[in-house]
């Protein structure tokens, strides 16, 4: 079953409830539920995975976090699962390993010019 869970900080998450334990329950497939607006001004809502970087697509909270849980309407879990099958489909760690080789050329490049400054190889004076 998807749900909905308000917790006791005031964030909302949409996830698949599993079996916890008496103390803690399962948020499997976790997203952030976030108002936001667009450029017109238009008030709305994204989902935002929490799990984004982590090896595990599943959240433990413990129960006297959450304020209150209700089920997803037929629409809500519907945009879920969508979502749920494209962040499957992302490849987090290729994006993460661009933009470290991205820095690791950047620094090679400012390494360079340094160099060439101090050793006088530079036209800028």
């Amino acid at each position: 079953m998807i749900a909905i869970y308000t917790l006791s900080n005031g964030e909302q998450i949409i996830g698949e409830w599993k079996d916890g334990d008496e103390r803690t329950t399962v948020i499997v497939d976790p997203f952030y539920i976030v108002e936001t607006q667009d450029e017109y001004g238009n008030n709305g809502m994204k989902l935002i995975n929490v799990c984004t970087f982590s090896t595990q697509q599943y959240i433990v909270v413990d129960n006297t976090n959450v304020v209150f849980s209700m089920p997803a309407n037929e629409p809500m879990a519907r945009y879920h699962k969508k979502l749920v099958e494209a962040c499957k489909k992302a490849d987090t760690y290729k994006m993460i390993e661009d933009s470290i080789r991205d820095m690791e050329d950047m620094e090679a490049t400012l390494r360079e010019t340094i160099s060439k400054r101090l050793v006088g190889g530079s036209t800028i004076n």
